[in-house]
């Protein structure tokens, strides 16, 4: 028989927040409701350097629940850095992390202990990331729920609860942060005490990826990931297209610099095929490219751009111009086929232009992380 303890064990939730006014009382409501004992839970808020009405907003909340805390993190340079902040102070022996503009599920705490009890070996467990609306009409968050954004399901091929794999090869496309690496996204993740301390308890102090960051080198101390799919987390997303784009902007910015710090010294082709092909190329430099219809269709106007201009000056050059524009029109029809499954469809330009923008966003991101951080990366294809 487990004691109290045991099945009751003292956890602190971290929630780094800035200019969350939008959706931090919706997030405090949800968090409130979680099904746990009040005198086994701490809830730390690490503030950013707020200048909206986040800080009054906790601070209401604060006279009326004695177990919510408030950390003020000056000069705060990324979410890492709150996060870390807040670590100073939390107390529990399990650790949980969400955002200023997510939503727990009631059970959201006994689905991500469970686990833990399990296997002493798991270090990290993370929840499913489902989206909650805020504003019905909003374009950029209908699209964000039908397209899955945030979802954990099917990353590293593990589609219901069960073992994240470890590192096999330290592979760029197990270090990047894709869909074949192994980690959980604070929207939605939690940390045995013990295992955070192996690691030195610390988020890095890069503007982003230090999620990605944390869960590998997890991994590197012998603790195992868990997918716990029925611990649930709503997130509300971005509600501007500008503000979405600058989110996987972000993302891709990121991502060389995980490569550059985890992977192994190879450069990798990655084929989007419906499954996709990984291929190790010899070169000087740590990388990954991939090649999709996304980066097909850009390769095939380049050339139709290009025979067009040799047609004005030999015939020769047309059938280069009318097979590349036949190539053009079938890999973008094949990039946003996607969109005609979003509703409505009235909106069908409006789902394209999302799903060709925030690609782009994310590709420039990532480019620009090269140039800072020397690993080559070029993201994915849609």
């Amino acid at each position: 028989m487990p004691s109290a303890d045991q099945r009751d064990p003292l956890i602190s939730i971290v929630v780094p927040v800035r200019n969350a006014e939008r959706t931090l009382d919706k997030t405090l409501e949800y968090l409130e409701a979680l099904e746990y004992p009040r005198e086994r839970m701490e809830i730390v808020l690490a503030d950013g350097g707020s200048t909206d009405r986040t800080v009054e907003i906790v601070r209401q909340w604060q006279r009326r629940h004695g177990h919510l805390r408030l950390v003020q993190v000056p000069n705060c340079k990324s979410p890492g850095h709150a996060r870390n902040a807040a670590l100073q102070v939390a107390r529990g022996e399990f650790i949980l992390f969400t955002d200023g503009d997510c939503a727990p599920n009631p059970d959201w705490v006994r689905q991500m202990l469970r686990p833990f009890f399990q296997d002493e070996r798991i270090g990290g467990v993370g929840g499913e990331v489902l989206t909650l609306r805020t504003d019905p009409e909003n374009a950029t968050e209908a699209y964000c729920e039908q397209v899955g954004f945030l979802s954990v399901s099917g990353r590293c091929g593990v589609t219901e609860s069960g073992y994240f794999p470890t590192l096999a090869e330290r592979a760029p496309h197990e270090v990047n942060g894709g869909d074949h690496s192994p980690f959980f996204a604070t929207a939605n993740a939690a940390f045995r005490r013990v295992a955070m301390e192996a690691i030195g308890g610390q988020f890095w102090s890069e503007p982003t990826g230090e999620d990605v960051d944390f869960c590998l080198r997890i991994l590197e101390r012998g603790y195992r990931l868990y997918f716990a799919r029925e611990a649930v987390v709503r997130h509300m997303h971005r509600v501007t297209l500008e503000s979405y784009l600058r989110q996987w902007h972000g993302y891709g910015f990121g991502h060389p610099l995980l490569v550059s710090k985890h992977a192994a010294d190879r450069l990798e082709l990655v084929l989007q095929l419906p499954e996709p092909v990984f291929i190790t190329l010899p070169s000087p430099y740590k990388g990954i490219v991939h090649l999709g219809t996304f980066h097909l269709m850009h390769l095939f106007l380049a050339g139709a751009l290009v025979a067009g201009a040799g047609a004005t000056r030999t015939p020769a050059a047309l059938p280069w111009r009318s097979a590349s524009l036949a190539l053009l029109a079938g890999s973008a029809l094949a990039y946003f086929s996607p969109c005609l499954k979003l509703k409505p469809a009235s909106k069908l330009l409006t789902w394209c232009k999302i799903r060709y923008l925030t690609n782009w966003a994310f590709i420039r991101g990532a480019l620009a992380g090269t140039r800072k951080f020397g690993a080559l990366c070029v993201e994915p294809s849609w």
